[in-house]
C-alpha cells in the first residue's frame, strides 16, 4: 500500500467493492490520540492501492455509518438521520437527503449500508430504508413490533428476494425475523442467539455467529440449515465475511479463519488490523501494510500447475513449452492428447483468465493458441480467445498502482464493461476508459464528453478560444459528440461565450438551438432553427425572442430579415392572436397586410350581421346600423391601407366600392323598414328594390355604381320575371329606351314558366318572322305559326308545322293547301 502513517486500529474504514476506493475517519468510538493543529476529524480518500484521491474536514454531527454506493460514491450517515454524499474526490454531491423527522426524533441505533440505499433502526424499533439513491425516498418498513433491540441486521437486496421488494433479516433473541414494506415474519426460529448476520453476494445463503461460538449457514429462507462449525473461541470476531459463495471468513484482531462447506477450515496469522472486503469470487484483505484477494484458486489453474498433474491443459503447456525449446518431444505430448485437445484449449485460456500474473498469462495463452493451432474445425471459438485476451490487457492495465483498481475475471464480468467504463471516467481516468472503450467497441461519446467537461472546469483561468481549441482538437476526429452537453456544462461553469463556441459544432440542431436560445444567442438560434428545416425549432425561437424581454424593434427587424420565420409567425399570428399581428404589419410597414387584417375583420363582422338578421335577431335597427357602420369604417381603412402600394391599386378600389355599397344598402333598409339589403350584391340589391317597387331606388343604385343600361336592362327583365309581373315586362318590352333583344324577354319569360298567352304577346314583337313562326310553333300555336311562315312564304317551316299538327287534322290540310300553292307559284 502506498499510504504511510495509517492506523487502522484507531480508524474507521469503508472499502468499495470490486477495488473501488478505501474512506477513512478517525473512529470516534475509541480513545484516540490527536496530535497537530487540527482536531476536527479528517475524512481521506485513497485508491485501492493506498494512493491518496481526497482529505476533507468532516464539520457535521457525529457519524453512525458510512460506505460505497456502486456508483463509488462516498455515503456518511449521521445519528441525526442526515445522509451526505460525497465524490471519491471529496466533492460534497447536491444529493444529500434526509431520512425523515421521525428517524432524526428517535435517533438510530444500528444502520446498513448497500450499494444503492440503506436501512436504519431507530432506537423507537422500526426500520426505515432508502431503495434508490438517484430519487431518494425513505419509506418505513413494516412494524417488526420489538420489545428488545436485535442483536444484529443484515440486508438482502432486491434482486436477491422473491418479492422483488428489499428485506431485511433481524436477529432477535434466537430466532431471525425477515422484514419487508408489507409484513414483518419468523424466518428462522430456535437457531440460537446470534451475533452477526452475513448474507453471500448471491443472496442463496446465510451465515451467522452465535453466542456459544458456533458459526451456522443456511439457505437464505431458512428452511435449511447446510453447516455448523465450532470456533472454540470466547470472543467474538470483528467482522465476518463470506469469500465468494465458497467458505466464510472470520477476523480477529491477529487471525483469520476461513470455514469451508464441510467442516474445512484453515487459520492465517496476521500483522496488524485487517479489513475484510467480500466479493463475487473471494474476499479483500486490506490492512495498513498491503490489499491481498483470499479466493479459492481456479479448477484450470489446479490442473495446469499442479504437481505431477497429467491432465490435457498441463499436458499441452509442457508441450508449448518444448515446442519453444525447439524440443522434439513437444509433437509427442501434443499427440498424446490429440482427443481432447478442445478441452486442453479451454484449460489453459480459463487458466490464463484466473492468472494475476501477466508472465504466467501470456505462456498459458500461448499455450491455448498453440494447442487450437491443431484442433478440428469449429471445435473451440476463436472469439473466446479473443474475450480472453481482451480482458487480460483491462486487468493488467487496471492492477497496475496508478490506476489502483486490481479486478479479477469473474469481477468484471460481473461489473461489465459499461460499468466500468463509468468508474474510469468518474475516477478520471479518460485515457484509459477511452482506449477500452475503442477496443471493445463500446460508445466512447460519454467518455469524450466527460473528459471535455473536466477539461473546461479546470481550465476557468484559461481563454475562452484557448479551451475552445484544445477540446475542438481532441474531439474533431470524433464523429457524433454531442458537444450541446459540453456547451451546457461550460454554461453552468459561467463560461457562456466558450459554450456559443463550441455550440458551433454541435449537429443536431435540437439540441443546439435550445441552448443557444438559454445562451441569449437568439438570432443565432433563429438562424440554426431555420437551417434545420424543422418548424418546431424555428416557433421555439420565436416564441423565446418575443416572449423573453427582446425589444420590439429588434424583434421585428430580425423576423422580418427572415422570410421563413415571417412566415411562420404570420401564421400562428393569425390563427391565435390577430391584436399581435397588426402591430407585426405596422412594425414592418406591410400596408397590405393591415389592409387585409381590416379587411377580414370588417367581412367577419359583416357575417355576423347577416346571420343575425337571418335568425331573426331582436336586435334593434339602431343596433344593426352601427354595426354597419364599424364594418363601413373597416372597410374604408382597408381601403386607405391597400392604397399605400402601387401593387393593390385593386383591392384599395374594391373595399372602397364595397363600403359605399354598405351605406346605401343601411339607407335603403331605414327606408324600406325592413333587413333586406345588406349582404347583398349590387345586382341582388337592384333586384330587392324591384321586388319592393321601389323603381328609383334601383335606378339611384344604378347611378351610384354605373351599371350598364344591358346590364341594368338584363336585372330589370330577370326580376320581373322572377315575380311573374307579366304585364310590367310586357310593357317594359314595349319601351323605347329597350336596349334588350326580344329573345331575352322570350327566354326569362319561359324559364319562369310564363303562361302561353303572356309568351305570344312577347313573342308577337319579334321582328324576325321565321323566328316568330318557331316560337309560335314552341308555344303550340299553330296556327298562328302558319300564318306567319305563310306571309314569308317559308315552305320548311309550314312542312315542320305540318308534321308536328299532322295531315289528318284540318289545320294539317290548310296548312298543305297553303304550302302547295307556295310551291306551285314558285314554279
Amino acid at each position: 500500500m502506498a499510504w504511510t502513517d495509517v492506523d487502522l486500529d484507531s480508524l474507521r474504514v469503508a472499502c468499495a467493492r470490486y477495488g473501488g476506493p478505501i474512506a477513512t475517519i478517525r473512529d470516534d468510538r475509541k480513545m484516540v490520540l490527536v496530535s497537530g493543529g487540527i482536531t476536527q476529524p479528517l475524512v481521506k480518500i485513497y485508491n485501492s492501492a493506498g494512493t491518496q484521491l481526497a482529505v476533507f474536514i468532516w464539520d457535521k454531527g457525529r457519524i453512525e455509518a458510512l460506505g460505497w454506493t456502486s456508483a463509488e460514491d462516498l455515503m456518511i450517515v449521521e445519528q441525526t438521520g442526515e445522509v451526505h454524499m460525497y465524490s471519491m474526490f471529496g466533492v460534497q454531491l447536491q444529493r444529500n437527503f434526509s431520512m425523515g423527522s421521525e428517524v432524526q426524533r428517535e435517533g438510530i441505533l444500528q444502520c446498513q449500508l448497500h450499494g444503492t440505499g440503506l436501512v436504519v433502526l431507530t432506537k423507537g424499533l422500526q426500520l426505515w430504508a432508502v431503495s434508490g439513491l438517484e430519487d431518494p425516498r425513505p419509506h418505513k418498513l413494516a412494524s417488526p413490533r420489538l420489545k428488545e433491540a436485535p442483536s444484529c441486521m443484515a440486508i438482502m437486496q432486491p434482486h436477491h428476494t422473491l418479492s422483488g421488494c428489499l428485506e431485511v433479516l433481524l436477529a432477535v433473541g434466537t430466532n431471525i425475523m425477515t422484514v419487508d414494506v408489507d409484513s414483518a415474519e419468523q424466518s428462522g426460529t430456535g437457531v440460537g442467539s446470534i451475533q452477526q448476520l452475513c448474507i453471500a453476494p448471491n443472496g442463496q445463503f446465510v451465515a451467522a455467529y452465535t453466542a456459544d461460538g458456533r458459526l451456522k449457514v443456511w439457505t437464505s429462507d431458512f428452511t435449511k440449515a447446510l453447516s455448523e462449525f465450532a470456533t472454540q473461541s470466547e470472543k467474538p470476531p470483528e467482522q465476518l465475511e463470506w469469500c465468494g459463495t465458497d467458505s466464510v471468513v472470520m477476523c480477529w484482531q491477529d487471525i483469520l479463519l476461513m470455514v469451508g462447506p464441510y467442516g474445512d477450515w484453515i487459520k492465517h496469522d496476521l500483522e496488524g488490523k485487517t479489513v475484510l472486503v467480500s466479493e463475487c469470487d473471494g474476499v479483500r484483505l486490506v490492512s495498513a501494510e498491503k490489499h491481498e484477494l483470499l479466493s479459492r484458486v481456479p479448477d484450470s489453474l489446479v490442473d495446469v500447475f499442479k504437481i505431477g498433474s497429467t491432465a490435457p491443459g498441463a499436458l499441452l503447456f509442457d508441450a508449448r513449452q518444448l515446442f519453444e525449446q525447439q524440443n522434439a518431444r513437444a509433437d509427442e505430448a501434443l499427440r498424446s492428447i490429440v482427443g481432447q485437445l478442445p478441452q486442453a484449449v479451454a484449460t489453459c485460456v480459463d487458466a490464463a483468465g484466473a492468472e494475476m500474473d501477466s508472465i504466467r498469462q501470456a505462456a498459458l495463452m500461448k499455450a491455448g493458441c498453440y494447442g487450437r493451432a491443431f484442433c478440428p474445425v469449429g471445435s473451440y471459438p476463436r472469439k473466446r480467445i479473443l474475450q480472453i485476451c481482451q480482458s487480460l490487457r483491462i486487468l493488467n492495465a487496471l492492477r497496475g498502482s496508478d490506476v489502483g483498481m486490481p479486478l479479477t475475471l469473474p469481477q468484471l464480468e460481473a461489473l461489465t464493461p459499461s460499468v466500468l467504463v463509468s468508474r474510469l471516467i468518474n475516477g478520471r481516468r479518460h485515457l484509459l476508459a477511452l482506449r477500452i472503450a475503442e477496443m471493445l467497441n463500446m460508445d466512447t461519446d460519454k467518455v469524450l464528453v466527460h473528459w471535455a467537461c473536466q477539461k473546461i472546469s479546470a481550465s476557468l483561468q484559461q481563454g475562452d478560444e484557448e479551451v475552445q481549441e484544445v477540446v475542438r482538437g481532441k474531439l474533431q476526429r470524433y464523429r457524433g459528440i454531442r458537444y450541446s452537453l459540453i456547451a451546457s456544462h461550460a454554461e453552468s461553469v459561467g463560461r457562456k461565450r466558450l459554450a456559443t463556441l463550441l455550440l458551433e459544432y454541435e449537429t443536431c440542431a435540437a439540441d443546439q438551438v435550445p441552448l443557444l436560445l438559454s445562451l441569449g444567442e437568439m438570432e443565432g438560434a433563429l438562424t440554426k432553427a431555420i437551417d434545420s428545416g424543422d418548424t418546431d425549432l424555428v416557433y421555439l425561437a420565436i416564441f423565446r425572442m418575443y416572449r423573453k424581454g427582446m425589444p420590439s424593434k429588434s424583434f421585428l427587424e430580425t423576423i422580418n430579415a427572415k422570410p421563413l420565420a415571417k412566415r411562420l409567425f404570420i401564421s400562428y399570428c393569425h390563427r391565435r392572436e390577430p391584436e399581435l399581428l397588426e402591430q407585426l404589419y405596422l412594425g414592418m410597414a406591410s400596408w397590405q397586410g393591415v389592409g387585409h387584417m381590416r379587411l377580414c375583420a370588417a367581412l367577419r363582422k359583416a357575417n355576423r350581421i347577416r346571420k343575425a338578421a337571418e335568425a331573426g335577431s331582436s336586435s334593434s335597427q339602431a343596433g344593426l346600423i352601427s354595426d354597419n357602420t364599424e364594418v363601413v369604417q373597416l372597410l374604408v381603412r382597408a381601403s386607405e391601407q391597400y392604397s399605400q402600394t402601387k401593387e393593390h391599386v385593386f383591392q384599395s378600389k374594391a373595399c372602397a366600392e364595397f363600403a359605399k355599397l354598405r351605406t346605401v344598402q343601411a339607407e335603403l333598409e331605414q327606408e324600406a323598414g325592413q333587413s333586406c339589403f345588406l349582404g347583398c350584391s349590387v345586382i341582388q340589391t337592384v333586384q330587392q328594390c324591384l321586388r319592393l317597387g321601389n323603381a328609383r331606388a334601383a335606378e339611384r343604385v344604378r347611378h351610384t355604381f354605373k351599371l350598364s343600361d344591358k346590364r341594368f336592362g338584363w336585372v330589370k327583365v330577370q326580376t320581373l320575371a322572377t315575380l311573374k309581373d307579366w304585364e310590367a315586362l310586357e310593357a317594359l318590352c314595349k319601351e323605347k329606351k329597350n336596349v334588350l333583344p326580344i329573345p331575352v324577354y322570350i327566354a326569362a319569360a319561359k324559364a319562369n314558366g310564363a303562361p302561353p298567352q303572356a309568351c305570344a304577346k312577347l313573342v308577337a314583337r319579334l321582328p324576325d318572322a321565321s323566328r316568330k313562326a318557331e316560337e309560335y310553333a314552341a308555344l303550340g300555336m299553330f296556327q298562328e305559326a302558319a300564318e306567319t311562315a305563310a306571309t314569308v312564304k317559308d315552305s320548311a317551316m309550314l312542312s315542320k308545322i305540318q308534321g308536328m299538327v299532322g295531315t289528318a287534322s284540318p289545320l294539317g290540310a290548310t296548312v298543305a293547301q297553303i304550302r302547295d300553292r307556295l310551291t306551285a307559284v314558285t314554279r
